[in-house]
């Protein structure tokens, strides 16, 4: 826009040369009212460069509204998505019987995916471990000591000698 009222005054001042020989043909009178046009002339051009600066604040204005209301628009599909991701996740994890503090380890993008993690989750956590010792199996009572003698022990044990 500067640009047309750029151009639009280079033109305006070879004119105003010409009209310059012409203005001195002309009576006082001429050379008032051609001055005054000149004036009302310049005063548009800067009125008109104000009004499209206004304009183009306005815009930006106008602009960068838009762009808020679609940076809010994408963060409400954002957290849509991590809502309906964590509703998944939670109706996969009710449904398999995943205890609540390892909900959490259920990950994928499909409820299929989320099934499949808890499937495997619940195998892992239902699977047989490693089985306890039972103390009714093995040997049994004391063993004696590495230096110790076996038949004196036991011949004590025999008589009560303690």
């Amino acid at each position: 826009m500067s640009e047309a009222v750029t151009e639009s005054t280079t033109e305006a001042a070879a004119p105003a040369e010409a009209e310059v020989t012409e203005s001195q043909e002309l009576g006082d009178g001429g050379k008032k009212a051609l001055q005054a046009e000149r004036d009302a002339r310049k005063a548009a051009e800067r009125s008109a460069a104000e009004y499209a600066a206004k304009l183009k604040e306005i815009e930006d204005a106008s602009l960068s509204e838009l762009e808020r209301t679609k940076k809010m628009a994408e963060e409400s599909a954002a957290e849509l998505a991590r809502l309906r991701s964590e509703n998944v996740r939670n109706k996969v994890a009710i449904d398999k019987g995943v205890p609540a503090d390892l909900v959490e380890f259920l990950t994928g993008d499909t409820e299929g995916d989320i099934a499949a993690k808890a499937d495997l989750l619940m195998a892992r956590l239902n699977a047989p471990g490693t089985p306890k010792p039972d103390p009714s199996q093995g040997a049994k009572g004391d063993g004696a000591a590495l230096n110790g003698d076996p038949l004196l022990d036991t011949l004590k044990n025999k008589l009560g000698l303690n």
